[in-house]
């Protein structure tokens, strides 16, 4: 999936252009020491090895890039130097270029998939906390394409819902809105966000009566948090308008580095939207 801010698959630019850099690098490197082996240049085509180095401190990079930390990948500038640099008995060869330059791009897949997104404690401290956590791991493999300026809009939206900076919650959602495309997870967010956003319509013109038209189908009820029966439900549009909160929340906590602290110090009002259905949901 595509956002019209230009990232793809959670990925920003930056992060897209080191990811196809490293592997080019690599094996570039390796083609092209065989190139200048065979034009007469150099001795040895394995002594040409510099693309391996530049490629493993652009894999360091890219691993400080992200918001969680692989030990691993911060480290391949330093297993270079011993592998290329470090006087050995074998010389380097254009089959270890070939493999280092795997082993890099093997990383650079493992780092864009699992350590693009901010931690989630496993465990909170009380049960409708752990139910919060649980949500968030649920649906994190769903919002992956969700890019980080989009999701910034998607936290802003929330917790100006929160203050009653109703003209900044429909701003916010509106931005968001263009920034997400696709169907299913990403159409259900899509649909919170204009429940949030008419709400706030709603309060800001003093009709505290009036909700959103927008409404959750069943089939959405995989991606929300609060999923019960139709029987059991007090009002609809109320649950829907929590539904939307906490689906946003947890998107924006997921997705957004940098409103990770602020959305952690409000995290009280979510977790008091759930205590609104502990009852029902038997916790």
């Amino acid at each position: 999936m595509e956002q019209h801010t230009g990232k793809k698959n959670g990925l920003n630019r930056l992060e897209i252009l080191l990811s196809v850099a490293i592997p080019a690098l690599c094996f570039g490197g390796a083609a092209l020491g065989i190139l200048l082996w065979q034009r007469g240049y150099i001795s040895d085509a394995g002594s040409f090895y510099w693309g391996c180095i530049a490629g493993s401190v652009l894999l360091a990079y890219l691993a400080w890039l992200k918001p969680r930390k692989d030990i691993v990948s911060l480290l391949a500038p330093l297993y270079a130097v011993i592998i290329f640099l470090l006087p050995l008995e074998n010389k380097p060869t254009v089959l270890l270029q070939l493999l280092f330059g795997a082993s890099l791009t093997i990383l650079v897949v493992r780092l864009n998939i699992l350590f693009s997104t901010p931690p989630v404690k496993k465990h909170g401290e009380n049960p409708m906390e752990k139910y919060l956590y649980d949500y968030m791991h649920r649906i994190t493999p769903l919002y992956r394409g969700i890019d980080r300026e989009t999701a910034h809009e998607i936290a802003s939206a929330v917790l100006s819902f929160k203050f009653v900076l109703y003209t900044n919650t429909m701003t916010s959602a509106e931005k968001a809105i263009s920034g997400i495309t696709g169907e299913g997870p990403q159409a259900a967010l899509k649909k919170a966000l204009r429940i949030i956003r008419d709400r706030a319509s709603s309060l800001d013109s003093s009709e505290v009566k009036v909700y959103s038209p927008e409404t959750f189908s069943d089939a959405e009820k995989t991606y929300l948090a609060v999923a019960l029966p139709n029987e059991t439900v007090g009002t609809r549009e109320d649950l829907d308008l929590d539904n939307a909160l906490l689906l946003c929340y947890a998107v924006a906590y997921l997705y957004s580095p940098d409103d990770g602290q602020v959305l952690d110090e409000h995290q009280n009002y979510v977790i008091q939207i759930l205590n609104t259905y502990k009852e029902a949901l038997g916790l």
